[in-house]
């Protein structure tokens, strides 16, 4: 769920009071309105592909044991891949790229939406 331009602006505005407020701080944590997780999209979908192959193949060798004891090497051969499946999601790079892709947005929000985002600002701003 996207958030409205009103909050947009708000939460940039709290990013660049806090970065103000602490260099130190503001050295460690990216731009403001970078998005951090753009671009690790690839090695995600890689890492999952190696979890359900090597799951596959667990899952495999397991039936496949009933017929020769040495098939649960097959098993075992499943586990280090999913595992190497794993460490390679967790170890996915939280910095964007380059080239990532713009964010588009909708030209125009429907009736529905801005009668839900104008009865939110009434609820909060009366307060």
């Amino acid at each position: 769920m996207s958030l409205s331009e009103q909050e947009q602006r708000a939460l940039q505005e709290i990013e660049r009071s806090l970065l103000a407020e602490d260099p130190t701080f503001a050295s460690t944590m990216p731009k403001v309105g970078a998005t951090p997780f753009a671009g690790s999209g690839r090695v995600t979908m890689r890492s999952v592909a190696l979890v359900v192959f090597g799951l596959v193949l667990l899952l495999g060798g397991v039936a496949l044991a009933t017929v020769n004891i040495w098939l649960i090497a097959i098993s075992v051969v499943g586990f280090v891949v999913m595992l190497g499946g794993g460490v390679m999601a967790l170890r996915t790079p939280a910095g964007g790229s380059a080239a990532a892709p713009a964010v588009s947005r909708p030209a125009k929000a429907s009736p529905r939406v801005s009668s839900m985002e104008e009865n939110f600002r009434r609820r909060f701003e009366g307060q």
